[in-house]
C-alpha cells in the first residue's frame, strides 16, 4: 500500500532475510540415500518457526468463522505526557502497551500539534481518549495489530468489521414480549438487521462490531430469565349431614268393628288392632281401636372429607391451570329440521358439532413476584357441574365463581373459602288440631329436621425457584454516541 515507505520496506526486508534463513535447504533426490539420519541432526530451529506446507486440516480451521480480533497488550496502567501530531501519538502510546499501529492510507501526515496528558489508564482508555482527542478511530487487526483512520461514517464502513451474533430466546417469553424487545434493542443501538426465530429460540443481529456487541449485551440483558414460582395447591371439599327426628307419633287413623251378632254374622278383628273401646251393648255393639303412640328421638350425622394434593410450576406474568373433574360433551350445533310432508327420500343431517366443558373445578393462578420474598397472585376458581335440565337436548351446567387476589410471602398459606353451599329443611306430621296446641301439641307431633352443608376449601402457598429480574445485577455499556461509537477494542 506504500512502496515508498522505508520503514515498512525496512521491515519487509527483515521478514525477508529471516524467512530465508528458517527456510530448510532442498535435499536432492539422489543425495537422500546417503543423507544421515534426521534424528542425529541437531534442530536449529523450533518447530514452529519453520515454515511447512499448509495442510488440509489447517484449511479446516482457516474456514472457521472467528470472532473479532481482541487485543492483548501489556497489562496495568500508565501515565502519559506527549506531545505532537496524531500519528506521533498513536505510536508512541501503541509501543507504551506493546502494540503495532498502521494507518489508513488518507489518514493525515503532520498535522495539528497535540498535548496528551493522562495519568493512571490502561490502553482501552488511553486509545478511546486518543481518538476523541484526534476525531480517530482504532480497528483491531490482530492481537497485536492496529489500524487507525479518520473517523468518517464512510471509513467506518469500509474498516469496521461486520459480524453476526445470535441469542437465545429464553422460554416463558411470549411473541409480544419478544417482539417489543426486539424493537426496544433495534431503536436504541441503531441495529440495522436483527430478525428472530421462535421455533429455533434465536435472535440473530448482524451490524457493525461496535453495534452488534453491545445489542447482544442489551438484549440478554433485556432476556434475563424470568422468576419461576411452584404453587402448591390442596383441595379440602367437606361435605356435613345431619338428620334428626324427634316427638311422638301418634296413629292417626282408627278403626270402627261392628261387635254385636247381626243375622249370626262372625266377628272379624283387622290385623294389627291390640286394644278396642266398646260402644252400645247387645247387637249395636261398636268396638273403636285405641290409639297407638310411639315415642322417638333418631338423629343421623354423616362427615365427607376429600383432599387433594397438586403442585403447579410457573413464571412471573404467566397463569398456570389446575382442573380437577372430567371433561362434558356439550353439543354447539345440531340438525333440528323436520321432513316436509309428501317429500321422500332420506333428509341429510350434518354431524353435530360440540366442544368439552370442564366439570369439577378449576383453579387457575397468575403470581407476579415482589422483590425476594413477596408474591401477589391473581386466583380465579370455577366451579361447574350439570345442572340436572337441559334445554333443545342441551344439559345446563351449573357454574360458581370466585375471583380474589392475595399476596403472600415465600411459603406462606393463602385459604380461599367461598365454594360453599348449605340447605335446611325441617318437617312437622302430628295429629290434627292437637298438634296445634301450645305446649300439650308436643306430645302429638313427629319433628323431622334436615341440615346439608358442603364446602369447597382451596389452600395455596407459593415457592419462589428464582430471583426476579430487579435482584440481578446488569452491567453499564458504554457505546459511544450515535455517529461516533465506541469500538470494543
Amino acid at each position: 500500500m506504500e512502496p515508498k515507505n522505508r520503514k515498512l520496506s525496512a521491515q519487509m526486508q527483515a521478514l525477508q532475510a529471516r524467512a530465508t534463513a528458517q527456510s530448510p535447504p532442498v535435499v536432492p533426490e539422489t543425495a537422500t540415500a546417503a543423507a544421515p539420519d534426521a534424528a542425529d541432526i541437531p534442530p536449529v530451529f523450533a518447530p514452529e518457526d519453520v515454515f511447512d506446507s499448509i495442510t488440509a486440516g489447517e484449511f479446516a480451521r482457516a474456514r472457521q468463522p472467528l470472532p473479532p480480533a481482541a487485543l492483548k497488550a501489556k497489562p496495568g496502567t500508565q501515565d502519559f505526557d506527549l506531545t505532537g501530531d496524531p500519528k506521533t501519538l498513536f505510536d508512541q502510546v501503541a509501543h507504551r502497551f506493546g502494540l503495532e499501529t498502521v494507518y489508513d492510507g488518507d489518514f493525515p501526515v503532520g498535522g495539528p500539534q497535540f498535548r496528551f496528558r493522562i495519568s493512571g489508564v490502561d490502553y482501552r482508555e488511553a486509545l478511546h481518549d486518543l481518538e476523541a482527542m484526534t476525531s480517530a478511530f482504532v480497528v483491531p487487526v490482530s492481537s497485536s495489530l492496529i489500524i487507525v483512520a479518520k473517523d468518517t461514517p464512510q471509513k467506518r464502513n469500509d474498516l469496521e468489521q461486520t459480524m453476526l451474533v445470535s441469542v437465545t430466546i429464553p422460554e416463558g417469553l411470549s411473541t409480544q414480549e419478544l417482539t417489543e424487545i426486539t424493537q426496544a434493542v433495534k431503536q436504541a443501538m441503531n441495529v440495522e438487521k436483527i430478525s428472530w426465530d421462535t421455533t429455533a429460540g434465536t435472535v440473530v443481529i448482524r451490524d457493525r462490531v461496535s453495534r452488534a456487541l453491545p445489542a447482544q449485551a442489551l438484549l440478554e440483558q433485556l432476556f434475563s430469565w424470568r422468576p419461576e414460582v411452584m404453587i402448591e395447591l390442596e383441595f379440602l371439599e367437606v361435605s356435613d349431614s345431619d338428620i334428626i327426628n324427634y316427638g311422638f307419633n301418634v296413629t292417626n287413623q282408627f278403626s270402627a268393628i261392628a261387635l254385636g251378632q247381626i243375622m249370626n254374622n262372625v266377628v272379624n278383628f283387622p290385623s294389627g288392632a291390640t286394644a278396642l273401646l266398646s260402644f252400645g251393648g247387645g247387637k249395636t255393639l261398636i268396638g273403636l281401636g285405641v290409639a297407638e303412640v310411639d315415642a322417638m328421638f333418631n338423629q343421623t350425622t354423616s362427615t365427607a372429607r376429600n383432599l387433594y394434593r397438586a403442585q403447579v410450576r410457573s413464571v412471573d406474568g404467566q397463569p398456570a391451570t389446575f382442573h380437577v373433574g372430567e371433561k362434558y360433551p356439550v353439543i354447539t350445533q345440531q340438525y333440528a329440521g323436520a321432513v316436509p310432508t309428501g317429500q321422500q327420500g332420506n333428509v341429510y343431517a350434518p354431524p353435530p358439532s360440540f366442544t368439552f366443558e370442564n366439570l369439577g373445578l378449576e383453579v387457575k393462578v397468575t403470581p407476579r413476584v415482589h422483590g425476594v420474598d413477596g408474591v401477589t397472585m391473581a386466583i380465579e376458581t370455577t366451579f361447574e357441574l350439570l345442572a340436572g335440565t337441559s334445554v333443545n337436548n342441551i344439559p345446563v351446567i351449573g357454574r360458581r365463581q370466585v375471583n380474589t387476589q392475595v399476596r403472600l410471602l415465600d411459603g406462606e398459606w393463602a385459604v380461599v373459602a367461598g365454594l360453599m353451599t348449605g340447605s335446611t329443611a325441617k318437617t312437622k306430621s302430628g295429629f290434627w288440631g292437637l298438634d296445634q296446641i301450645p305446649l300439650i301439641g308436643n306430645l302429638f307431633r313427629m319433628n323431622t329436621r334436615d341440615k346439608e352443608r358442603s364446602n369447597v376449601l382451596i389452600a395455596i402457598r407459593p415457592h419462589l425457584l428464582s430471583l426476579p429480574p430487579d435482584q440481578v445485577v446488569t452491567k453499564a455499556l458504554r457505546v459511544g454516541s450515535e455517529t461516533r461509537p465506541l469500538n470494543p477494542l
